[in-house]
């Protein structure tokens, strides 16, 4: 009998030690539930022509890793990146999953990131929301861009 006492005891254990790790699992806080927009002026090109690409994020809290998805579209760019959100009312960190085709690797067959690298994240400055650029940057690789105001809500 203590035998199978101590067994359920484990079991028991184990199941709530489970839950309790899955219920801990970050998430992004309903406060960042939404869209944003970022619209990256890169100057013009040698001919002339407008270096322009739009950033749009939407994050919908509850999705597990693809509760945001990234659409990065303009000047010779076209990619979607399912993505993470996570932390406080604060402040969110948005990770890769992966690009919107399910893959890890892009439409050229190159991993640009690993599953859960921080890309970049924002935080609440008043009423602007202010972004740190991490594995993902705007001003081209090699290039850091400064921490600063470039996302705006949409609604």
């Amino acid at each position: 009998m203590t035998r199978r006492f101590g067994l359920s005891l484990m079991v028991s254990t184990c199941l709530a030690a489970g839950l309790m790790a899955a219920s801990a699992a970050p998430e992004a806080p309903r406060a960042w539930a939404g869209r944003y927009l970022y619209e990256h002026d890169g100057g013009r090109t040698v001919g002339g022509s407008p270096i322009v690409v739009t950033y749009e994020l939407n994050i919908a809290p509850g999705r597990g890793n693809r509760d945001c998805l990234l659409r990065i579209e303009g000047f010779q760019t076209d990619e979607t990146i399912v993505c993470k959100a996570s932390g406080t009312a604060e402040s969110v960190s948005v990770a890769f999953h992966t690009f919107g085709d399910g893959r890890t690797v892009n439409a050229y067959g190159t991993r640009l990131y690993d599953v859960g690298l921080n890309l970049f994240e924002m935080h609440r400055g008043g009423d602007a929301v202010l972004t740190q650029w991490r594995a993902l940057n705007p001003s081209g690789a090699g290039s850091a861009a400064p921490a600063g105001t470039y996302f705006t809500r949409q609604g």
